[in-house]
């Protein structure tokens, strides 16, 4: 198994993930439950309010889909709009008059969430509002759901059905237009996509021409077994996925022995072991000497050591994926 490990790690430094070709294989049945629905509208409806007296903000556009009659999106601080003709995105806040964008009779692409509140007609929150669709690549809201680590970033979104890769060449931006790299994307981290061609496989995979960062959310999920039975809660904190490594690491089938002299954590199954050294950003394997990062140190709160997430997807547990508000726990380590 130490064989297993290393070659796993080797894999991700030379930039070949096996991982990634395992997470190919379709979800089991009844496994896959959508978060997110995205399609396109027709505005009916532009509610607007004045601010302060002189600026014009709408603050729900009510629009009719394929699924709905009616339906009113609510239009919040969280939610992005996005120009198909230009590529640009801005935060709705920050756009100087939303009410010459969104009109009566426009056609737009909206993305939100499933769960709605049961009014007459049903509302719920618009994540992402993209005007002018078919002018140009198309913008698409996805979360991290799955990352495998190496020169190129690749991640599973809605629901492990998509496979989209971010190379190093790929432009990579924060939502105010900061540089970034594709090693900001991590499990969780929400980002705006831009590509129309999909590869038709399972999952179905993609290349975008750029990808924007959205602000990191703080926010809790949790972490459920492949019975559906809730084993605990983890927590996004600064854009990265950190769980309870005791209450995984058991759950996976691992031994867990904290060492309190080094303030230390080793996990073991059969011959594989891994050292997690609480306060640092480096997390090894084996008798490795050289650890990965993921993006945040592991820490000790109230007796309870957090790690990042990833730590047990290059453990060998591909099928560990956070899906909007929950982790599913359904991966058992490579042999």
């Amino acid at each position: 198994m130490k064989r297993k490990i290393a070659l796993l790690l080797a894999a991700v430094m030379l930039g070949t993930m096996p991982c990634a070709l395992a997470a190919e294989e379709p979800p089991e049945e009844g496994q896959v439950t959508p978060y997110r629905i995205e399609e396109q509208a027709e505005i009916t409806d532009v509610q607007t309010s004045l601010h302060e007296g002189d600026i014009t903000l709408v603050t729900a556009i009510t629009v009719k889909t394929d699924t709905y009659d009616a339906l009113t999106l609510r239009l919040k601080e969280s939610t992005v709009l996005a120009d198909a003709a230009n590529g640009s995105l801005r935060a709705m806040t920050d756009v100087a008059s939303p009410d010459q964008l969104l009109q009566e009779g426009d056609t737009i692409l909206v993305t939100y969430g499933t769960a709605l509140q049961q009014s007459e007609p049903p509302q719920t929150d618009a994540e992402l509002v993209v005007v002018h669709p078919g002018e140009g690549t198309t913008p698409h809201l996805l979360d991290a759901e799955v990352v495998y680590r190496d020169l190129t970033a690749r991640f599973l979104a809605n629901n492990g059905s998509l496979l989209v890769s971010v190379d190093r060449k790929t432009p990579v931006y924060t939502l105010y237009g900061d540089e970034e790299t594709n090693a900001r994307i991590r499990m969780g981290a929400r980002l705006v996509a831009w590509y129309d061609i999909v590869l038709t496989s399972y999952p179905g995979q993609t290349a975008p021409e750029k990808v924007v960062l959205l602000p990191d959310q703080d926010r809790s999920f949790t972490i459920i077994t492949g019975g559906d039975i809730a084993i605990a809660e983890g927590r996004i904190e600064n854009g990265v996925a950190m769980v309870p490594v005791r209450k995984v690491a058991e759950e996976l089938g691992y031994t867990v022995t904290w060492n309190n002299e080094d303030e230390s954590v080793l996990l073991e199954l059969g011959d594989a072991e891994m050292t997690i050294q609480l306060g640092e950003d480096k997390y090894c394997f084996g008798d490795a000497r050289e650890g990965l990062s993921f993006g945040a140190a592991s820490y000790e709160v109230d007796g309870v050591s957090w790690v990042p997430a990833e730590v047990f997807t290059l453990l060998g547990h591909e099928q560990q994926a956070l899906t909007g508000s929950v982790m599913h726990l359904r991966g058992v380590t490579a042999e």
